[in-house]
């Protein structure tokens, strides 16, 4: 899939591996190569963090494995 197929990026956090119950969506992002955002104000605590793409057909991908970001007090 190249870069200009994609239209937005889903990225799906929380405190529970199992429910990653808050999400944030990059629209707007075809062509870009390289893409970065900051999801800020997070509680103490092990935060974990998926991603999904959407391509310009609507198709969304597997969300990834999961990966994890202690916030210390």
């Amino acid at each position: 899939m190249s870069p200009n197929e994609l239209i937005s990026y889903t990225i799906r956090y929380g405190q529970d591996p199992n429910n990653l119950d808050q999400s944030v969506v990059l629209d707007d992002v075809s062509g870009q190569v390289s893409v970065s955002y900051t999801i800020e104000d997070l509680d103490v605590g092990t935060w974990y963090f998926t991603i999904q793409v959407q391509d310009a057909s609507g198709l969304m991908s597997e969300p990834s494995e999961a990966v994890s970001k202690t916030i210390q007090s």
